[in-house]
C-alpha cells in the first residue's frame, strides 16, 4: 500500500464516490429508459441503493465506498444551478405575454391549491411550520418536459389544451420559485407575521425581477451587439484563421473559440452568486441567467452547451439526492404520511388547474388532461427537496417523503396523460402556432 497524505487521501476518497455515483447514475436513469420511465427515476433510486445507510455503507480494502462530503455536495448544488440554468434558457420572457389570462388563472390555481393541502397535511401530522412552508413549495412545482414528450408522442401537442397546458406551466415554474423564494425568507427568519410575510415578498419577488428585468433589456441587447448573428465563425490556430459559414466574420466582436458558452455560464454562476447574497436561493439566480440568454441569437448554441454539461451535472445532482434517503428509518406512520402526501399532490393539481379551466370553459375533457399535465414535480421538487435537506430543515421522514411523492408523479403522469386521451373523447386537434427556438433565435 502506498503512503498518502491526509489531503491526497480525501481526495481519493471523493473521487471515488463521485465515479461511482456517476456509473450507478447513468445506469440507472438507462434502465428506467428501458422501461419507459423518465430517466430521472432511476437516477434517484441508484442514490438510494448506494446511501450510505444501504450499499453505499460497504467497505472495501479499507475504505468506504460512498462518502457524501462536503466536496460531493458542492458538485450535486453546482448540478442544481446548471439544471435551472437550462429551464431558464427553454423560458422566454415573451411567452408571459402570449399565455393568456387562462393560462394565468390556471397557473394560479396550481400553486395555491397544492401549497396550501401540503402545508395542511404537515401541520396536522404535528411537524414544525418551517416544514410545512417547504413541503407546501414543493408541492407548487411542476416538470413540464414529460408532459411535452407524451403530447408529441402521442401528437396532441399543437392543440388547444396542450397550449393551455404549456402556458401554465412556464408560468407555474416562474410562481412555484417565488414562493420558494418568499418560504426560504421566512423559514430563516423569526416566526410568522403578516409584517415579516409582506416584506420577505417584496424583497423576494424584487429581486428576481430586478435581476430578470436588467438580464432581459439589458444584458441580452448587450450580447446580441457582440455577436449578432446566431451561428459566427471561431478563430483556429495560432494564425487565428476564422472558419465558419459566415465568412469573412468581422461582424462579430467575440472571435475566440468558446467564449460565448464560457461567457454565458459565467453570467449563470455570477447572477445565481448575486441571489444567494441576496438571501435568495441561488438557482432562482439561475433561472433569471437562462432566461437573459433566451433572448439572444446566441440561444441555440449555448442550449446546446449546457445540455451537454448537464449530461454530467444533472444525473449526479439527482443521485446524490436519492443518497440522503434513509429507507432504514422509515416506519408505518412515515408511509401513511407519504401515502397521503403523494394523493395531495396529485388531486392539488388536478383541482388547482383543472377546476379553473372548467368554470371558465366548461369542458370537462380538457380540464382533466390540464389537471393531469400538471402533476409531474420533476427536477424542481427534488431541488426543493435537496434545499430542505442540506440545510437540514425536512426530517428524514419529510425528505423521504416529499422523493417519493416526486417519484411517483413522475412515473405516473405520463401514464395517466396517455389512458386519459384514449378514454376522454376529442373534437379533431385544434392546431395553433408554434415558433421554434431556432427561429426566434433568428428574429431581431
Amino acid at each position: 500500500m502506498f503512503s498518502l497524505s491526509s489531503t491526497e487521501d480525501f481526495v481519493l476518497v471523493t473521487l471515488l464516490t463521485l465515479c461511482l455515483l456517476l456509473f450507478a447514475a447513468k445506469i440507472g436513469g438507462e434502465l428506467a429508459r428501458r422501461f419507459g420511465i423518465a430517466a430521472v427515476v432511476g437516477e434517484l433510486f441508484a442514490g438510494i441503493i448506494l446511501a450510505p445507510t444501504l450499499l453505499g455503507g460497504l467497505h472495501v480494502m479499507g475504505m468506504q465506498l460512498i462518502v457524501v462530503n462536503d466536496e460531493v455536495k458542492m458538485f450535486a448544488e453546482l448540478g442544481a444551478i446548471l439544471l435551472l440554468f437550462l429551464v431558464g434558457l427553454e423560458t422566454r420572457f415573451a411567452d408571459f405575454t402570449k399565455s393568456g389570462l387562462l393560462a394565468t388563472i390556471v397557473a394560479c390555481g396550481g400553486v395555491i391549491v397544492p401549497f396550501v393541502l401540503g402545508y395542511a397535511l404537515v401541520i396536522a401530522w404535528g411537524y414544525p411550520y418551517k416544514e410545512a412552508l417547504l413541503v407546501g413549495a414543493a408541492l407548487t412545482a411542476t416538470s413540464i418536459a414529460i408532459t411535452v414528450k407524451v403530447l408529441k408522442d402521442i401528437g396532441r401537442f399543437q392543440t388547444k389544451e396542450s397550449g393551455i397546458l404549456i402556458g401554465a406551466a412556464v408560468i407555474d415554474d416562474v410562481l412555484g420559485l417565488i414562493v420558494l423564494a418568499i418560504v426560504l425568507g421566512l423559514v430563516e427568519g423569526g416566526e410568522l407575521n403578516l409584517i415579516d410575510i409582506g416584506i420577505v415578498t417584496v424583497q423576494s419577488v424584487g429581486v428576481w425581477l430586478a435581476l430578470t428585468i436588467v438580464g432581459v433589456f439589458g444584458i441580452a441587447k448587450l450580447i446580441d451587439r457582440l455577436c449578432p448573428r446566431k451561428e459566427c465563425p471561431r478563430m483556429s490556430g495560432i494564425q487565428g484563421e476564422l472558419y465558419g459559414p459566415n465568412s469573412p466574420g468581422i461582424h462579430c466582436i467575440l472571435k475566440c473559440d468558446g467564449t460565448q458558452e464560457a461567457s454565458a455560464i459565467a453570467l449563470c454562476f455570477s447572477y445565481a452568486y448575486v441571489a444567494g447574497l441576496a438571501g435568495l436561493a441561488p438557482i432562482l439566480g439561475a433561472f433569471a441567467a437562462g432566461m437573459t440568454i433566451a433572448e439572444t441569437k446566441i440561444l441555440a448554441t449555448i442550449q446546446d452547451v449546457t445540455e451537454k454539461i448537464n449530461f454530467l451535472m444533472a444525473p449526479l445532482f439527482f443521485v446524490v439526492i436519492g443518497t440522503y434517503v434513509d429507507l432504514s428509518g422509515l416506519t408505518v406512520d412515515s408511509l401513511i404520511f407519504a401515502s397521503i402526501l403523494i394523493a395531495l399532490a396529485m388531486v392539488g393539481k388536478i383541482i388547482g388547474c383543472g377546476l379553473p379551466l372548467y368554470v371558465m370553459n366548461r369542458d370537462p375533457a380538457r380540464a382533466i388532461i390540464v389537471g393531469l399535465g400538471m402533476m409531474s414535480r420533476g427536477e424542481v421538487g427534488l431541488i426543493i427537496a435537496g434545499i430542505g435537506a442540506t440545510s437540514g430543515i425536512f426530517s428524514n421522514e419529510v425528505f423521504s417523503a416529499v422523493v417519493l411523492m416526486v417519484v411517483v408523479t413522475t412515473v405516473v403522469t405520463p401514464i395517466a396523460l396517455s389512458q386519459a386521451y384514449k378514454r376522454l373523447k376529442f373534437t379533431t386537434p385544434v392546431t395553433l402556432p408554434c415558433i421554434s427556438d431556432e427561429e426566434c433565435a433568428r428574429s431581431p
